[in-house]
């Protein structure tokens, strides 16, 4: 009798990896029922990551922590608030040590500069140190948040099963956005913001084509996070908004003060970056020693904080605290991922911005008397713009707040002081993206080249002529009915030197075969045209890159047997990025 697993898996294989059509689909600008196939697969893999994830932390936590949260750290004894996150940088620093500094690269600027440098291809090493490195830090109170690690697995997720069934450069691109987009959604349950992060923050682009295997992929992800988790919400605030419009000079003005203290936190983690030479377990135990200091005053640095943000949301924090708890998340978690924690930064954004928003609101109320909205007001909008200023997202950020807190009234507001505190912080203190300056610093500047974007886009596959003959120097025989079958070009191979391939143009071919009959191979040693291998798996990009590399006009493109399958002019490229 057939084993099912076995007949699904043989399914999947003649799908994918020996479907030479599905993957010559891949490689064009509108396989789109192709790529939403791939969107729906990734999602349901980077769901099952992502909720392998959680349960590796959330499982211990609950069973150690005091009311059986994960995110209780303020109810431990007060011995633990030190010793906790320090013991906690000994390990992950340990942990680490097993990797290579390139293997040692994780969260989402490690996933962008893949995408910028490496065609979305994530090293399977850098994600077992991220899986396991992820979690130990955040099972022993680091400040920080699950999403950064997330984002890095759900990436990754995509990007393996793009590697496992071969599938073109471009198509891997694509499917880390999937994986992207379906980690953010399963982490959070907000399935529009895991669409708009991942166009927004990794992919940096905006396409018809990405949009619906993003979308696929991120409400597949939420489904199946939601059959285990229910449909959480993370922050219910349906009922605040606004009070007066006489408030909003004064939010504009909080939006510059939120917009620079997001420019000391991106400028905190930069700076810290500097150290990254010194030895892993020095900088973490030295990330976790600085967490410890910092918690045995504010427990409430420990962990991502989501009990605090809603504590501050409800109003249950007095000013004093709200400032303190503010400036010390900042130094606290900036100063562990400047050091190289595989941590994430977006929940420590949230819990900055309402902190900070919070206190504001108090003086907010001060001021205006009973004419202010309550400080959970200003947590709110102090969430997105923090959010927004740090990640330089303003989409992203709107959408998150707006599904985590199911609260439409805060669109109005939450536009102006979103608005203004990016500009803030990337026009008056120049700072761009937390993980571009990252990157920057890593001397990998990233910048999003439209026509690099079209032409990552795209495969090789698309614009090459498939209509070749490859001949031996001894296949003279029956060469006039090979000429015969429409070929464009002709390739020669010399079988003494199977690498070695020479092109020519048909026309070219067949008048010199005819007016000297010469061995093929006399005639390829004196009139070959100059060219190179290029893989069927390359995007546009890599092949233009590769014919400007080669010195070259025309490109040969192979199978992943190493066939030719078809040949490629440079010119081709060209004349397809001038089309309107």
């Amino acid at each position: 009798m057939t084993n099912p697993k076995n007949s699904l898996s043989s399914f999947v294989q003649s799908s994918f990896k020996g479907s030479s059509r599905f993957k010559r689909r891949l490689a064009q600008n509108d396989a789109l029922l192709q790529n939403s196939l791939l969107g729906f697969i990734t999602g349901i893999a980077a769901a099952l990551v992502i909720i392998g994830f959680r349960i590796l932390f959330e499982l211990p936590l609950r069973s150690f922590l005091p009311g059986g949260t994960p995110e209780s750290f303020e109810s431990l004894a007060p011995i633990w608030f030190f010793t906790l996150p320090v013991l906690g940088g000994l390990v992950v620093g340990l942990w680490l040590m097993l990797f290579s500094p390139e293997h040692r690269k994780t969260g989402v600027s490690h996933v962008i500069a893949r995408m910028a440098h490496h065609h979305g291809k994530m090293p399977f090493r850098n994600s077992v140190a991220q899986f396991f490195g992820g979690a130990l830090a955040i099972l022993t109170g680091q400040s920080g948040g699950r999403e950064g690690p997330a984002v890095h697995l759900g990436a990754a997720a995509g990007s393996q099963i793009g590697k496992h069934f071969h599938l073109p450069n471009n198509s891997l691109r694509l499917l880390v956005g999937c994986g992207t987009a379906g980690a953010i959604a399963a982490s959070f349950n907000t399935p529009m913001a895991g669409v708009i992060f991942a166009m927004e923050v990794v992919m940096l682009e905006y396409t018809i084509i990405g949009f619906t295997p993003i979308i696929i992929a991120s409400v597949t992800a939420t489904l199946l996070h939601n059959v285990l988790y229910g449909a959480e919400m993370a922050f219910m605030a349906p009922g605040i908004s606004i009070t007066s419009l006489s408030e909003i000079p004064l939010i504009l003005v909080y939006g510059v003060i939120l917009g620079a203290l997001a420019a000391l936190f991106t400028k905190t983690i930069t700076a810290m970056h500097r150290f990254q030479n010194q030895p892993i377990l020095l900088r973490m135990l030295s990330a976790g020693l600085c967490t410890g200091v910092i918690a045995y005053f504010i427990p409430q640095v420990m962990g991502m904080g989501t009990d605090s943000i809603l504590m501050t949301i409800q109003g249950e924090y007095a000013i004093g605290l709200l400032v303190a708890l503010a400036l010390a998340k900042l130094f606290a978690t900036a100063i562990s991922v400047g050091l190289g924690m595989p941590i994430g930064v977006i929940g420590p954004t949230l819990l900055i911005g309402a902190c900070a928003g919070a206190a504001l609101g108090h003086i907010s109320t001060w001021a205006l008397e009973e004419s202010s909205s309550n400080a959970g007001f200003y947590a709110l909008l102090g969430m997105g713009a923090m959010m927004s200023a740090v990640l330089q997202a303003p989409l992203a950020a709107m959408i998150a707040l707006l599904e985590l807190t199911h609260n439409p009234n805060i669109i109005l507001p939450g536009m102006a002081i979103v608005v203004v505190a990016n500009i803030t912080c990337s026009h008056i203190f120049k700072q761009n993206s937390v993980f571009i300056e990252l990157l920057k610093k890593q001397g990998l500047n990233y910048k999003a080249n439209p026509l690099d974007q079209v032409l990552s886009n795209l495969g090789v596959t698309a614009l090459m002529d498939e209509h070749v003959v490859e001949l031996h120097d001894t296949d003279l025989q029956g060469l006039d009915s090979l000429l015969g079958k429409g070929s464009s070009w002709v390739i020669v191979t010399d079988k003494d030197k199977p690498p070695i391939r020479q092109l020519f143009h048909i026309d070219q071919f067949s008048k010199a075969i005819t007016a000297a009959p010469v061995s093929i191979q006399d005639f390829a040693n004196s009139a070959a045209i100059k060219s190179a291998l290029c893989s069927s798996q390359a995007s546009l990009k890599e092949a233009l890159n590769l014919a400007k590399e080669s010195d070259c006009d025309h490109l040969l493109i192979t199978d992943t047997n190493g066939k030719v399958i078809g040949a490629l002019a440079t010119k081709d490229i060209l004349e397809f990025t001038q089309k309107d």
